[in-house]
């Protein structure tokens, strides 16, 4: 129920190009699951699956509307936030989507339950650079993140 690589891609580039026109800000952010080889190695692929369907469910219903994700690999995301507003910071989307994940674990296939966690790394885009290079930094970020054993890094 979200985007693919491509379609992210797309509406990424749609994105920066409003942003440049309307003067607006657009946070990107890498979300990465940690530790998500092992558990698909060790549970298999049906639980992976169940993973990455809680984890993309638990971003979807702690963001707004106009917000969008999109699965970009095995197991990293993109999360485009729209800052239209001063009330509804990035900060507080990446705090509610981490305590989320804490509080609401996943319900493994075959019984049981896993807490999983996850690193994001975000930047904030408005219009000025190159766009294309947002998601580099932003992976950058979510790596700062892992090292630093901190659940999201945005980087400015």
């Amino acid at each position: 129920g979200i985007y693919n690589r491509r379609q992210g891609e797309k509406r990424l580039a749609e994105e920066a190009a409003r942003i440049r026109r309307s003067g607006e800000v657009l946070t990107v952010a890498v979300v990465d699951v940690n530790d998500f080889k092992a558990i698909n190695d060790a549970q298999g692929h049906q639980v992976g699956d169940a993973c990455i369907r809680h984890v993309a469910d638990v971003i979807r219903r702690n963001v707004r509307e106009s917000d969008w994700l999109a699965r970009w690999g095995g197991d990293e995301f993109v999360l485009a936030l729209h800052e239209a507003s001063p009330f509804a910071p990035t900060e507080a989307a990446l705090q509610r989507i981490v305590a989320d994940l804490k509080n609401s674990p996943v319900r493994l296939p075959r019984g049981g339950e896993l807490v999983l966690t996850v690193s994001v790394g975000a930047v904030r885009y408005s219009g000025e650079g190159d766009p294309r290079d947002l998601l580099d930094k932003a992976d950058e970020a979510m790596y700062q993140a892992k090292r630093e054993g901190r659940p999201w890094v945005l980087s400015v």
